[in-house]
């Protein structure tokens, strides 16, 4: 004699494993379309980057070039009057230095 008990048994045991691999699958499918997205904004986070160091390091050459421009333009930058009275005063420094200077070596 067959005992159905036991097939049904069995039976039920595959229906809740062929359920539970359902389950499995779909949770499969669903992980994989997560990855897929994170995976892509990976790839769009890396390309911002990219470009926000590209974008960094040309403002640190500007930077660079800005102060380069301000150190060099300090005298370019006055008037002809300005430059004139400038040198005078230089003169003026430099006559009381060697004045000084002078009048030291003569102790």
């Amino acid at each position: 004699m067959v005992d159905l008990a036991k097939y049904d048994s069995i039976i039920q045991d595959l229906s809740a494993i062929e359920a539970e691999i359902a389950t499995i699958g779909n949770k499969l499918k669903d992980t994989e379309i997560r990855k897929t997205e994170l995976e892509i904004q990976i790839a769009k986070l890396r390309q911002e980057n990219t470009f926000l160091q590209k974008k960094i390091t040309e403002m640190e050459q500007e930077i660079v070039l800005i102060k380069q421009d301000e150190e060099g333009n300090i005298f370019n930058s006055l008037n002809s009057k300005e430059k004139e009275n400038l040198k005078l005063k230089l003169q003026d420094i430099i006559s009381k230095i060697d004045f000084h200077l002078s009048g030291s070596r003569q102790v």
